[in-house]
């Protein structure tokens, strides 16, 4: 089990146009903003190797060039597939798939958690799952009320604690033979969501629950939160 957890490779998807960052985004790719002292694809790739992952396939699109230009400086020939601003997600994967030999973990460019990778694909392997998502625990800020036909109420919820699945995933390289091209050619995350769904009515998707520190950065406010959590930390590993 071990031995396969080394081989994994770590998609990281780059590709997002980030425009909720504003003019942040106007100038550079969402994976390099800067959380403190370090982009968020800095943290990210500092935070796998520590754990004992070392091989990376970056999915890139809006400013791919930038991105290419950064990883080669920093890193010794990383393996890129950049494609158009408006490839879907699972497209971007798809492209990259003759690299997908193994057991292999999806990361979202814009999302920090500090997850176990060791833990999650030994839970993943033990699934004999295609596909493992990571959930999360979210407290919904709402009261949701459900009714019947005639308006009549049937439940209300105040703030119920919903599962999200927070961008991380483990795939096996034999993913791609469930879905139809229909869904893999589909744009933004739907082709991601539809792959999901039509791999769960397979029985094929296994979940793992996570509870630990997480961080997403697709707005002003949640780029403002994260440097407050992140705060005098030099990476965000150091966060207890």
């Amino acid at each position: 089990m071990l031995s396969s957890f080394i081989k994994s490779k770590v998609i990281i998807l780059c590709g997002g146009r980030g425009k909720r960052l504003g003019k942040i985004t106007n100038e550079i790719p969402k994976p390099l903003v800067k959380i403190g002292k370090l982009s968020i694809i800095e943290h990210k790739l500092k935070y796998y190797k520590k754990q004992g992952l070392n091989e990376f396939i970056f999915c890139t699109g809006y400013k791919g060039n930038i991105i290419k230009k950064f990883l080669k400086k920093k890193y010794k020939d990383p393996i890129i597939y950049n494609s158009s601003v408006n490839t879907g997600i699972l497209k971007r994967i798809y492209l990259a798939k003759k690299d997908l030999k193994t057991t292999s973990i999806i990361s979202y460019g814009d999302t920090l958690a500090k997850i176990n990778f060791k833990d999650l694909v030994q839970n993943h392997k033990k699934s004999k799952a295609i596909l493992t998502i990571v959930v999360a625990p979210i407290q919904n800020p709402f009261g949701l009320v459900e009714w019947n036909k005639q308006g009549i109420a049937k439940t209300f919820n105040e703030k119920p604690i919903l599962n999200h699945f927070i961008g991380y995933a483990v795939i096996e390289p034999n993913l791609f033979k469930y879905l139809k091209k229909s869904i893999i050619n589909l744009n933004n995350g739907k082709g991601m969501v539809k792959a999901i769904k039509t791999l769960i009515q397979k029985k094929l998707v296994n979940v793992y629950k996570f509870k630990g520190l997480q961080m997403t950065v697709n707005s002003i406010n949640e780029l403002r939160d994260a440097n407050i959590k992140i705060g005098n930390y030099f990476t965000f590993d150091e966060i207890v």
